[in-house]
């Protein structure tokens, strides 16, 4: 996937950006690109099996893990360990970009359930 396509929608709202390794044949660990829209929710969803870390890059909004809700902005990074419920909406202005940093945690099965509203 070239630098300017864009890729598939998840979670209701978040936009999968392509991401290039430069340097390795293999990547060496999943990080994911996301833009999500002005207005747009990541609906409620929950992994088994790994951890993520979302880096913002850009924009504003408010996420959700557990039963907190935190607002975030540009260099802000949130934990969604695994077994916690987790979303986002983008409350800003502009679009809301983030790194998605995947962390394997234990022996589990990595799975992903969403979670009706």
């Amino acid at each position: 996937m070239s630098a300017g396509t864009t890729g598939q929608v998840l979670h209701g709202g978040a936009q999968r950006r392509p991401i290039r390794w430069v340097n390795a044949d293999v990547a060496p660990m999943t990080i994911s690109r996301y833009c999500v829209a002005v207005g747009e929710t990541v609906s409620m969803h929950v992994h088994t099996g790994k951890a993520e870390y979302w880096v913002v890059l850009a924009g504003e909004g408010v996420v959700s893990v557990g039963e907190q809700r935190i607002a975030v902005r540009e260099g802000d990074v949130v934990v969604t360990p695994p077994l916690v419920p987790h979303g986002l909406q983008n409350t800003g202005s502009e679009p809301l970009e983030f790194l998605n940093l995947v962390q394997p945690i234990g022996d589990a099965a990595i799975t992903t359930t969403e979670i009706a509203p």
